[in-house]
């Protein structure tokens, strides 16, 4: 029988106790928390719960040793007293120790086998080790003695996560069909009562693939009973799958008729369109939309059944799409017009929107390049402005910088000249409006304004690439320094002023902007590549190291923080989310920039941090995911200088680049273990490996140099070259100084004297020859600002 020495004391009095170490311990101050502890335990030493904060505060205040000899001694006696228990389990998921949460709730369970609550805790604490299989046990044994429905839905989806994770299709079609079964027993039983258990049963059905079975469900009277007013919505997802174009069809009609500014509707309407035409089969049913001519018919309704008070875009870009999706196979033309007078029309209507210009973005690489360039300036005229107009009021000015931004975007690239005249020009622009007042930002907003500085410096930059000078993109750093003094809310400037920044080699003051970019947990693998990435090849080691611990911080507890979430989703019934986050994991889990992050830091300490051991980082995952964000800076270049492979291209790189550096960290490693005490003949096992390490990575710099010949072209939005075409072609013997001087390290801790000293020469004569090679490389050619970046890069590959 378990004990329970807080039954003895009154509830009241325990509470007025305890209360004084609840306080101290959310305000932080786990010092006090802990004497508030011990007073009372002088009174009640039996005091389970006081024990249990004990235990909370001393594993705050670093004395985890103890706290886990307090923690056993109380799992011993198997308390089931809630206050005890939550203070238990928190101690125990900040030590990461959630398998012993579900032990402690199995004993209590046991101690009060009809506690509701006890239940409900015990299956959450499944739910944080991902026992999927217990958790189903767990929400059945709760369902039969509390029959709710919340419950019994929990067994299900546990039945469902296991069918998704099992790698066996027999076992996976077995508990699919399992959970189909649970739930059309409920529906039978007419038991259903929330959208989420609808939700849940139509994912059961999806991950069979029954989509008739979804159709049917979804049309029926219960689902219209449980989510009121979204049959027609919901079922347009299925009616694709099944290939109902012509259904699809008439539903969306009707939808958009209704939402004309649903977007969602547009595209699968557009999906069934060109689906009909291509089936080109005869219809006496006039409603429906199986050829461009009725599209467009149905298009110009939508539009003109717009009321005069409010100018929908979802009309006017459904208009673009159709021109776009005809000029795939055939010209358009003769239907609706040209596809650049619709986009100088949509201009027209919503220049005063800053969303307008990206709206028009997909649409304007499928003009000809031609017709383009020819007709650029009717972007710029089309509501009376040109590149001098000095409009006064904030639609107008956002009008403008609208028609400057759509104009840019198809022209044909400007010489540095032109560049230079432009950027002087947009330049004034903003200047100008500072001086009128018409620079309206505050501290969380910026305003269109702002966006006549963020055209000029993008083409200083423009210049300054072409001219291969620093002189124009200092210009621009100016500029956006100005900007962000009187708009500090606006991230454009930020962003850019970043990369400019390290375009030059500039990484201390590249730092300075972006702690004010305030970037935090997810952005630090998102926008790892703009500025973290950047600091070691720019010689900043030791803010490198701050800013990779920070990365692998957020990587590291995720994990644990993400735990919390999933007991959320169960608890208010949100399942998909559930899946949403186990992909979310596990994408996280194999993130290239974390993998490349323990490695540089592992690498970088040995530089520039305080004298540690080499650790070797866990594995890499067999398929690293990239989560870069590289749409954050607004691009302004043509369409024809897009590069649509640039993402995979980079990506490439950076996983080759990272796998060099894991064959380097491994190799080191391997040399911090055979430089140990023990016999020779124990440690060839190890000189083996290293031997093979080493010639792996010899035999990777080699391929990587064929590879990675080519230089890349800087782009303001893309990330700067990887570093691993630096460093493989580089005239410094990279591959021989590192292999050379690791096989030295291997034959000295074997005791293989004349290798050693082989090896030893082989370096004394590599060095002196790398050296002069760096100073080659150093050496100022043109404009040492604008060339500073390679510079640094080549430097801090040899420091490494």
């Amino acid at each position: 029988m378990a004990v329970r020495p807080q039954h003895m004391h009154d509830g009241g009095i325990v509470e007025r106790r305890l209360r004084p170490i609840y306080d101290w311990l959310d305000n932080g101050n786990n010092k006090k928390a802990l004497q508030e502890a011990e007073k009372v335990l002088k009174k009640s030493p039996s005091l389970q719960a006081a024990r249990a904060l004990k235990a909370l505060a001393l594993f705050r205040l670093g004395k985890g040793p103890e706290a886990h000899v307090v923690l056993d001694a109380l799992a011993d006696e198997k308390p089931s007293d809630d206050t005890t228990l939550q203070a238990m389990t928190i101690s125990y998921r900040e030590s990461q120790q959630l398998h012993k949460v579900c032990m402690l709730y199995e004993n209590a369970v046991r101690a009060e086998p009809t506690s509701e609550e006890l239940h409900s805790h015990l299956f959450m604490s499944y739910v944080r080790v991902g026992d999927y299989r217990s958790q189903q046990r767990a929400a059945m044994a709760l369902y039969k003695f509390a029959p709710k429905n919340p419950y019994y839905f929990w067994a299900v989806m546990s039945i469902v996560l296991q069918a998704k994770t099992s790698e066996d299709n027999t076992k996976k079609g077995i508990l699919l069909a399992l959970a189909q079964r649970m739930v059309d027993n409920f529906i039978s039983e007419n038991k259903m009562e929330a959208e989420q258990e609808a939700r849940l049963y139509i994912m059961i059905l999806e991950l069979q693939e029954k989509w008739e079975d979804i159709l049917r469900f979804i049309e029926s009277p219960l689902y219209s009973q449980l989510v009121p007013g979204s049959t027609a919505q919901a079922s347009i997802p299925y009616l694709k799958k099944l290939g109902q174009w012509k259904r699809l069809n008439i539903v969306c009609k009707e939808l958009l008729w209704d939402n004309q500014d649903r977007w969602d509707y547009y595209v699968p309407y557009f999906d069934s369109v060109f689906h009909l035409m291509k089936e080109n089969e005869e219809d006496a049913d006039n409603s429906i939309d199986n050829t461009a001519e009725k599209c467009h018919e149905f298009i110009c309704q939508l539009v003109e059944s717009m009321t005069s008070g409010r100018t929908l875009r979802g009309p006017y870009l459904a208009r673009l799409e159709l021109w776009k999706r005809l000029a795939v196979d055939g010209d358009p033309t003769t239907l609706i017009g040209s596809g650049l007078a619709l986009c100088v029309q949509y201009l027209r209507v919503f220049a005063n929107k800053a969303c307008a210009v990206p709206d028009l973005r997909p649409y304007l690489g499928m003009i000809p390049q031609k017709e383009r360039e020819e007709n650029c300036r009717e972007f710029l005229t089309c509501l009376g402005f040109d590149e001098n107009s000095e409009p006064e009021s904030p639609d107008d000015i956002q009008r403008h910088v609208s028609c400057l931004s759509a104009w840019r975007l198809v022209a044909a690239p400007l010489p540095a000249g032109e560049a230079l005249a432009l950027a002087t020009t947009l330049r004034g622009h903003y200047v100008r409006c500072l001086n009128k007042g018409l620079v309206t930002s505050t501290v969380t907003e910026f305003c269109a304004t702002d966006s006549y500085a963020i055209l000029a410096a993008h083409h200083y930059y423009y210049a300054g690439v072409q001219q291969q000078s620093s002189a124009p993109v200092v210009e621009a750093l100016c500029l956006l320094e100005l900007v962000l003094h009187h708009s500090p809310a606006n991230f454009h400037a930020k962003l850019l002023l970043v990369k400019l920044y390290h375009l030059l080699g500039n990484a201390l003051a590249a730092d300075s902007i972006y702690q004010r970019l305030e970037v935090k947990h997810i952005q630090l693998v998102s926008l790892g590549w703009l500025h973290c990435a950047r600091l070691a090849p720019a010689c900043v080691a030791s803010r490198a190291l701050q800013l990779l611990a920070d990365t692998r911080a957020f990587l590291k507890h995720h994990g644990k923080d993400s735990v919390e979430h999933l007991t959320y989703a169960y608890k208010y019934g949100t399942f998909e989310k559930l899946v949403e986050l186990g992909l979310w994991g596990a994408r996280l889990q194999a993130c290239a920039w974390g993998g490349a992050a323990a490695r540089d830091q592992a690498l970088l300490a040995q530089l520039a941090g305080p004298p540690t051991l080499l650790h070797q980082p866990g594995r890499l995952p067999a398929m690293p995911t990239d989560n870069r964000d590289l749409n954050a800076i607004v691009n302004f270049e043509p369409p024809q200088l897009q590069d649509e492979n640039l993402k995979t291209r980079t990506f490439d790189q950076e996983v080759s680049y990272l796998r060099l550096k894991d064959g380097l960290v491994s190799a080191i490693a391997l040399c911090i273990e055979l430089a140990d005490s023990r016999p020779t003949e124990e440690k060839k096992a190890h000189y083996a490996l290293l031997n093979t390490c080493i010639d792996n990575f010899c035999a990777a710099m080699d391929k990587c140099r064929q590879v990675y010949s080519e230089k890349e072209r800087i782009s303001i939005s893309a990330p700067f070259p990887s570093r691993i075409i630096a460093f493989v072609n580089s005239p410094v013997p990279y591959r021989e100084l590192y292999g050379t001087v690791l096989r030295l390290v291997g034959e000295l801790a074997v005791s293989r004297a004349t290798e050693a000293h082989d090896a030893c020469e082989s370096v004394a004569r590599l060095l002196p020859k790398a050296e002069l090679q760096l100073q080659a490389e150093l050496e100022v050619k043109g404009d040492p600002v604008w060339h500073m970046r390679e510079r640094l890069e080549s430097l801090s590959n040899y420091l490494e």
